[in-house]
C-alpha cells in the first residue's frame, strides 16, 4: 500500500484501527476509507485477523509470552483466569477446570540486566524433547515472565511436570536465570 502515495500505509491503517490518532487524522482516515475500495479492504481484512486470533487465543490453540497488560485486560473483559504465581525457581501444583478461559503462569525472575530472554520447556512426558522459545518478551522492571500456554492442549494432558527454564543469552553464551516446575494433575473428571 506504500506504492501510492494517495493511500495510507499499513501503519497508519493500524493506528486508525488501534484508535492510536487524534481527532483530524481520523477524519481524514474516515474520508479515505468512504473513498477508496481498496483501503476499506485492507481494514477488513486486519479486522478478520484479528477475530482469527482472537477464536485461535480463546480456543486454547495459541500460547504466548504476554505483558501483565494485556492479562489485565483479559480479566476487564470478564475472562475467567487461572493463575500461578511461582517464586524464583519455584514449583507448583497446578491444574485447569472445566471453565477456566486462560491459564497464566508468572514466572519471578531477576530480570533487571538482562537484554534477551530465552525460555525452555521439557516435559515428563516427553523427557528427551526440549521445546525452546527465543527471545521472548519481558519487562525488567516487573521482574516475572508471563507465560500463557495453549490451555485446550494442558486439558488433554495426563498428569505430567513441565520444567521451564529462563535463559539470559549473552554474547559468551546462555546464562541460567530461573528454573520452575509446574506438577499438572488434570481436573477429577477430566483425564
Amino acid at each position: 500500500m506504500n506504492a501510492n502515495p494517495s493511500h495510507p500505509s499499513l501503519d497508519a491503517l493500524l493506528d486508525y484501527w488501534l484508535d492510536d490518532i487524534d481527532a483530524a487524522a481520523v477524519d481524514a482516515m474516515d474520508e479515505h476509507l468512504m473513498r477508496c475500495d481498496a483501503c476499506g479492504q485492507v481494514l477488513d481484512g486486519l479486522v478478520t485477523l484479528r477475530d482469527g486470533v482472537r477464536e485461535a487465543f480463546r480456543a486454547g490453540a495459541v500460547s504466548a509470552v504476554t505483558t501483565s497488560a494485556f492479562v489485565q485486560r483479559l480479566v476487564g473483559q470478564g475472562l475467567k483466569i487461572r493463575e500461578y504465581r511461582l517464586p524464583f525457581n519455584g514449583s507448583v501444583n497446578c491444574t485447569v477446570a472445566p471453565e477456566d478461559e486462560l491459564l497464566v503462569s508468572r514466572l519471578e525472575a531477576p530480570l533487571l540486566g538482562v537484554e534477551r530472554l530465552d525460555a525452555v520447556a521439557q516435559l515428563s512426558t516427553e523427557p528427551d524433547v526440549q521445546h525452546r522459545l527465543e527471545d521472548i518478551p519481558f519487562d525488567p522492571q516487573s521482574g516475572e515472565v508471563l507465560y500463557l500456554p495453549r490451555l485446550a492442549e494442558v486439558r488433554r494432558m495426563p498428569a505430567h511436570t513441565m520444567q521451564v527454564t529462563l535463559l539470559a543469552v549473552e554474547p559468551g553464551g546462555n546464562r541460567e536465570v530461573g528454573r520452575y516446575t509446574f506438577c499438572h494433575r488434570p481436573w477429577p473428571g477430566q483425564g
